[in-house]
C-alpha cells in the first residue's frame, strides 16, 4: 500500500482512486480486535484477538466491490464466495492480525517521526510545489471517510508489519544457476511439421447404431442427457418504476424548483465564431484588412499566408481565456475583430451569427422539472414501498395477497435452472437484469419465502414453490443427440486410425509427406514457438496448446499422434533452437524469481507465527453470517 501511495499521481483527487487510502485495519480499528470484539462468537480468533463477522464482512465487501469495478455491478457476493474470495479474505485477515499481534508482542514500536515522514512523502498529499499540502491531505481523508487518527494508525500498523517481515523477505535472492536454467528453458524455441486429420471430414459409418449400442451410449453418458435442477419461483421485485407511480409532484413544488434553478434555465447570449490564429501581428493585420476590403475569410487567409480559419462553433463569454471573450462579444454579426494577442499568438475573430439569450418559461421546462423531482423522491418512495411490503408479509400475507393489496406485479416463473434458463433452453427474460433473484432462488428451501433483499436498483422477496431435481431425459426425447454423439465418436475413432497409420508409415522409412499423400492429406509446417506458446514471429498464427506441449516433450525427429481440438495430428519435431541471451529478459526473470522466493518466505513466516499464536476459524459462524 505504501508503495502504491509513493507512486501515486499528484492529480489523484477522485474518491474512487483514493481507495488505496483505506488500509486493512483503517476501517476496523486494530484496537477493537485487541479488546476482544464483544460478546458475539468470533468468526476468527488469532491468539487473544477476536475478529467478528462484521469485520470479516467489511474485508470481504472491499474485495467484492473491487471485483465489481472490473466485472460489472451484476457480480454478486454469492458468486464471489463460490470463486473462493471469502476464503481469501479470511486468509488476509489472519495474516494481518498475526503480523500486528506479533509485532506488539515483540515490543516493536514505530515512532511518530517515521509515520510523519511517510505522510509527507506521499505524492497524493503534495501540492504543486512538491511539498506537503495539509489542506489537500485533510480533504482526501475526508473524501474517504477517514479521520487523521485512523489513517495514521493504519500507516503505523503498515510500517510495523513491514519492519517485522523485511528481515525475512528482504534477503530473498534468485540463485544465478536457477535463473540461467529458467532463462534457457523459457527462450528455447521449437518448430515442427503436422498432418491434421480433421474429424468432421472423416466419412461416418454407412450404418447407424443399433438399439443396443444406442442404449449403451445413452447410459454411459447419462449426465450429458440429464436435465438440470429446475425451480418454480414466485417473486415480487420492486424497482424505481414501481415507486414512481406513488409520487405526487404538485404545481407548487414545480414552481419552487423552477425558481431555485433559474440560472440553469437562463441561456446567455452566444456567438458563432470563426478564428484565424497566426504568429505575428503583421499577418493578422493583413487578414483583417483583406476581409474589411471585401474578401471572404478563406481567401484573405490564403492571400496572407496564414493557416486556414478554425470554426469555434457556438461560444459563450467565458469560453475563451483572458480578454478574448470580451473582444468577441463586442462585435456585431458579420464583422471581424482587430488583431488580438494572447499567450497562443495573434487572433482574428469573425462573428458569423449572434444567438440571443433568454430564459425558458416554466411551461417550457415543466415536464423536465416534474421528472427531476420524481427521480429525486423515488429512492425514498421505493424504500417506503419496501417497508409496506415487508410489513404485509410480516403480518401473515402471502406474496399473492401482498401484491394485490399494494397493486404490485407478481413475477411467476414455472421453471428455471441455475443459469437462468427455461426448460426449452431460452433465457428467462425476467431474471436477466436481476441475477441476485436467481441466486436467492437457488439458496432457499422449497416452500420458503425469503427475507426482503436488496438489488442494485431496488428490492425483492421470493418464494420457492417447487424443486424438480436433476432428471435424466428419456432416450426417445434425446435420440437425435445420442445418435449425433455416436456419429462424432465413430468419426473421431476413424480419424485416430488414420493418424496411427500415418505415424506407422512415417516411422518405417517413408517420409511424412509421402505417408500423408497416400491418405490424401498434406504436411503443414508449424511456426517456431516458445515453451509458453508464444510464436517467435509475432505475425505467425497461434497453434493449439496440445501441439506446443508435444513439441517440447519430444526429441528432434520424433513423431507423435496428438488430439487437438477438432482434429487428430501427426506431429514431427524438426528443429530445436536455443534462445538468444537477452540481458534485459534475464534481469526481469531474476526479479520475478526473487519476488516469488520472497512470497514463499513470507507465507512460511506468517504461517509459523500463526501456528505459534494459535488460529481458530469458526466455519459455522461464518456460514451463518454469509
Amino acid at each position: 500500500m505504501l508503495d502504491s501511495f509513493r507512486k501515486a499521481s499528484k492529480s489523484w483527487l477522485a474518491k474512487g482512486l483514493l481507495g488505496l487510502l483505506i488500509l486493512s485495519f483503517g476501517a476496523w480499528g486494530i484496537g477493537d480486535f485487541l479488546t476482544g470484539g464483544g460478546d458475539a462468537p468470533p468468526a476468527i480468533t488469532v491468539g487473544e484477538v477476536r475478529v467478528g463477522t462484521e469485520d470479516l464482512r467489511a474485508e470481504f465487501n472491499r474485495e467484492v466491490n473491487a471485483l465489481r469495478e472490473q466485472l460489472g455491478t451484476s457480480f454478486t457476493a454469492e458468486q464471489a464466495i463460490q470463486f473462493g474470495f471469502l476464503d481469501r479474505a479470511i486468509g488476509r485477515v489472519v495474516t494481518e492480525v498475526t503480523l500486528s499481534q506479533t509485532a506488539r508482542d515483540w515490543g516493536m514500536v514505530v515512532p511518530d517521526t517515521a509515520v510523519a515522514r511517510v505522510i509527507r512523502e506521499t505524492p497524493a498529499f503534495q501540492g504543486e510545489d512538491g511539498g506537503f499540502d495539509r489542506a489537500r491531505y485533510e480533504r482526501l481523508l475526508s473524501l474517504n471517510g477517514l479521520t487523521e487518527a485512523t489513517y495514521t494508525a493504519g500507516i503505523r500498523n503498515d510500517l510495523m508489519r513491514a519492519t517485522l517481515t523485511q528481515p525475512v523477505v528482504g534477503g530473498a535472492t534468485a540463485p544465478r544457476a536457477l535463473v540461467d536454467a529458467l532463462h534457457r528453458v523459457r527462450n528455447e524455441s521449437r518448430r515442427g511439421d503436422s498432418v491434421a486429420v480433421t474429424i468432421a471430414d472423416v466419412p461416418p459409418p454407412g450404418d447407424g447404431p443399433d438399439a443396443a449400442a444406442l442404449e449403451a451410449l445413452y447410459q454411459d453418458n447419462l449426465d450429458a442427457f440429464t436435465a438440470p435442477e429446475y425451480r418454480a419461483v414466485t417473486a415480487i421485485v420492486l424497482d424505481v418504476e414501481d415507486a414512481r407511480a406513488l409520487i405526487e409532484v404538485s404545481d407548487t413544488a414545480i414552481e419552487e424548483a423552477y425558481q431555485a434553478r433559474q440560472d440553469e434555465f437562463t441561456l446567455p447570449e452566444r456567438r458563432e465564431v470563426t478564428q484565424v490564429r497566426v504568429a505575428d501581428e503583421a499577418t493578422a493585420r493583413a487578414v483583417v484588412d483583406a476581409v474589411r476590403g471585401g474578401a471572404d475569410l478563406d481567401a484573405a487567409t490564403a492571400e496572407a499566408g496564414a493557416p486556414a480559419p478554425e470554426d469555434l462553433g457556438e461560444i459563450t463569454p467565458d469560453t475563451l481565456p483572458g480578454d478574448l471573450g470580451e473582444t468577441v462579444f463586442s462585435l456585431a454579426e458579420g464583422t471581424v475583430s482587430d488583431p488580438v494577442q494572447s499567450a497562443f499568438g495573434w487572433h482574428v475573430f469573425r462573428v458569423r451569427a449572434v444567438v440571443t439569450g433568454g430564459t425558458q418559461s416554466l411551461d417550457d421546462v415543466r415536464e423536465t422539472l416534474r421528472a427531476d423531482l420524481e427521480n429525486s423522491r423515488a429512492g425514498d418512495a421505493l424504500y417506503d414501498l419496501s417497508v409496506q411490503l415487508d410489513d404485509a408479509l410480516g403480518g401473515g400475507a402471502t406474496l399473492e395477497q401482498a401484491a394485490e393489496s399494494l397493486a404490485l406485479d407478481l413475477l411467476t416463473i414455472d421453471a428455471v435452472d441455475r443459469q437462468g434458463t427455461a426448460p426449452d433452453g431460452t433465457p428467462v427474460a425476467a431474471l436477466q437484469e436481476t441475477p441476485r433473484v436467481l441466486s436467492a432462488a437457488f439458496s432457499a428451501e422449497a416452500g420458503e419465502t425469503s427475507l426482503m433483499q436488496e438489488t442494485d436498483s431496488g428490492y425483492f422477496v421470493l418464494r420457492v414453490d417447487s424443486v424438480t431435481p436433476p432428471t435424466p431425459r428419456p432416450l426417445d426425447a434425446v435420440r437425435d443427440e445420442v445418435e449425433r454423439l455416436w456419429t462424432e465418436r465413430q468419426q473421431a475413432r476413424r480419424a485416430l486410425d488414420i493418424a496411427e497409420r500415418l505415424h506407422a508409415a512415417a516411422g518405417e522409412g517413408r517420409t511424412l509427406a509421402a505417408a500423408a499423400e497416400a491418405e490424401g492429406l498434406t504436411v503443414t509446417p508449424l511456426p517456431a514457438v516458445h515453451r509458453d506458446g508464444r510464436a517467435v514471429d509475432p505475425a505467425s498464427r497461434p497453434i493449439p496448446g496440445q501441439l506446443v506441449q508435444a513439441l517440447f516433450d519430444m526429441d528432434q525427429g520424433d513423431l507423435r499422434v496428438v488430439k487437438a481440438g477438432s482434429a487428430v495430428h501427426v506431429v514431427r519435431l524438426t528443429e530445436v533452437t536455443a534462445g538468444a541471451d537477452d540481458a534485459d529478459a534475464r534481469a526481469a526473470l531474476a526479479e520475478q524469481v526473487t519476488a516469488d522466493i520472497a512470497d514463499d518466505l513470507f507465507v512460511q513466516f506468517t504461517d509459523a507465527l500463526s501456528r505459534q499464536l494459535g488460529v481458530t476459524i469458526n466455519r459455522a459462524v461464518i456460514e451463518d453470517a454469509f
